[in-house]
Parts: C-alpha cells; structure tokens; sequence
C-alpha cells in the first residue's frame, strides 16, 4: 500500500517551491535590469564608441575586452534592432562624423547643479561666440552621451543659441547607477532650467532630445514649467516605458509568453534600485498634463520605437502642437533629410521666439 505523504513534507516542498520561484523571479529581474537599465546597457551603444574611432571611422567596440557571450547576444540584438549594428556602414555616418569632429573642438564648460533628488547633475555647456538668451536643452537618446548631439548642437549654434547638455541618468559623468528611461531625467531637466534662470539673464529655452530623449522631454513637459520655456522638440520618444520594454520583448528578443512577469520581475527590480515604478513612466499621461507647445517627430521606418507610437502621444498632448514625418528614415534617421527636418524645426521655434 502506497504510504501517504505527511503534511510536514508537503509543506516543505511547498516551501522549497516557493522560495525557488522567488528566486528565479528575483533573478531574471535582476538580469533585465543589468541589460536593460545598468550603466553597462548605458554605455553600449553610441556612448561606448571612443570619440578617435569614430573620427576615424572605426568601431572601436570590436577592440573591447571581451563580454560574456550572453551580453554580446543582447547587446547585438538591440543594437540591430535600433540600427546601430550597421551605423559605420550607413550614408549619413559622415553627416554624424562631422558633428562630433565639431563638437570636440569647441569649448565647453562642465557645469554641475543638484537635483531636488539629491544628486550631483553633470553637464556641458556651449556658449555661442555672439551674445545671446537662447538656449537650447539637448536631451541624448540611451546609450548615447552629448558628444552624439554634435550635428544638431552645431545647426542650433548657427542659428544663435547657446547650448546645455545633460548627462543622462546611468550615462557619462551623471553619478546615477542606473538608467531611468527619461523618467527619473524629467526632474533633472527641471533642475538644469532652474539652473540657466538663475546663471543667466533672462534666458529662453528650447528642449529638444531624441529616441529615449525624446521622452525625457515629453515627461519633462508634463511637469510644470516657467514661461521662458518656449517650446518642446521630441524626436522618435514612446508611448511609455512599459510600451517600449514589451515591444522590444515580443519582436526582437522574442519573449511573448515570458513578457508579463519579465516586467514584473524588473520593475521590482527598479523600484528596489531606483525608487520608482516603470509602470508610472508614461509620456502619454505627462503629455496630457503638458502647457509646453511641441512639435512630435517620427519617421515613419522607425521598428525600434514603432511608428504607431507617434499618433498615440501626439492625440494625447494637451499642448499646442505640431507633427512631422519624416518618409523612409529608421530609428532616430529623421535629422538626416536635413532641409524637411531643420527646416520645420526652424519655423516651428520662430513662432515662439
């Protein structure tokens, strides 16, 4: 006769079940985060490439000390997902080459201000040779840094701006460790133009970022602002960080069935780390709240942030506002049909000037 289990066993197994799942739980909340939000996925992409490589048209990431095969798998999926994987290769590499040939040659001041979070902020300014009170806020995208910001820096500078540019939560000099998806950067933007209202005389600012920028200023524009920011300029930034994660869990890591309690596992993860809830990360109700005028602008090629994210904010946005397609470009390739892209940007801020 088969001998029944006593109740004593079944409580432990049950017990050891549980804590194996907690464990595994915790784990793969834990490997998302350092893929996904550490400092090394701050530094994979652009950011990663030395400035001399990129001058001579190198990618210097092949020269790294090797990373674990599983890094190398993620790392190279995302970034051929975004385009990154195929950059050195792409026509308009010139076009970014030049901008960070120009950006390292000017003079920059590292400035610092601190954050009603309690963190040291890190920037770089870039003040024009003719005196002026407009100021641009160039917000980089993940994984880039303010180097990256050099083509678009130099066309603002030409137009009479003085620039500021922020390192980004878990990017560059910020002392942040771990990246906030523009979340967590929303309020450090706040702090930067409260920085520029008290070190300048009378200044008038334009935001501007891209891809993961691009959301740092729609949350920032959800936040009330001073009347001398004039307006916003969002390029190829999601719908909410959830949206993007899930998106990118389902088309190029292929993780469908594991994506509800993958984003369970790291938002536990970020609320222990960091002290919010990507849950909360939502451009679309920070643009509903916003007062900021702002042009919204995707290309309609984009798979990494999908086009279709770009009529959900815009809808949302309570602001005046403006949308621009860019045809054909990809991922953050809007700038590169220079006279459609530059060319609305320019009549776009003239109305607010």
């Amino acid at each position: 006769m088969a001998k029944k289990p006593n109740r004593r066993n079944m409580l432990t197994r049950t017990a050891g079940l549980a804590v194996g799942a907690g464990a595994a739980y915790f784990a793969l909340g834990s490997f998302l985060h350092s893929q996904l939000l550490s400092r090394k996925a701050g530094s994979r992409g652009f950011a990663g490439r030395p400035t001399e490589d990129i001058l001579a048209g190198r990618d210097g990431v092949a020269e790294k000390a090797p990373s674990s095969w599983l890094d190398n798998f993620v790392g190279n999926l995302l970034g051929d997902a975004s385009g990154l994987g195929d950059f050195y290769n792409k026509p308009y590499f010139s076009c970014y080459q030049a901008g960070v040939k120009w950006y390292t040659e000017q003079e920059r001041k590292q400035v610092v201000t601190i954050s009603p979070r309690g963190e040291r902020l890190h920037a770089e300014v870039i003040l024009n040779e003719k005196p002026s009170n407009l100021w641009l806020i160039g917000i980089h995208g993940l994984s880039s840094c303010p180097r990256d910001y050099g083509g678009l820096v130099k066309v603002f500078h030409e137009w009479g701006f003085n620039a500021l540019l922020p390192h980004l939560c878990g990017h560059g000099e910020s002392e942040s460790k771990a990246v906030s998806m523009g979340w967590l950067d929303r309020i450090d933007i706040c702090a930067w133009i409260d920085y520029l209202n008290r070190e300048y005389d009378n200044p008038r600012i334009v935001l501007h970022g891209t891809s993961m920028g691009g959301a740092a200023v729609m949350m920032t524009t959800g936040e009330p602002l001073p009347d001398n920011v004039i307006c916003a300029i969002e390029d190829c930034g999601y719908t909410s960080v959830v949206d993007e994660f899930a998106t990118q869990a389902r088309g190029t890591l292929r993780l469908g069935p594991l994506i509800p309690i993958g984003l369970s596992a790291l938002d536990t993860i970020v609320r222990m780390k960091s002290g919010f809830s990507i849950k909360e990360a939502s451009c679309v109700e920070q643009v509903k709240k916003s007062r900021t005028p702002t042009l919204f602008i995707h290309g309609d090629a984009d798979e990494f942030v999908p086009f279709r994210m770009l009529q959900e904010v815009y809808d949302a946005a309570a602001c005046e506002k403006e949308l621009l397609v860019i045809p054909g470009a990809g991922h953050a390739e809007a700038g590169h049909d220079r006279e459609l892209y530059y060319g609305t940007i320019q009549k776009f801020i003239g109305r607010y000037l």
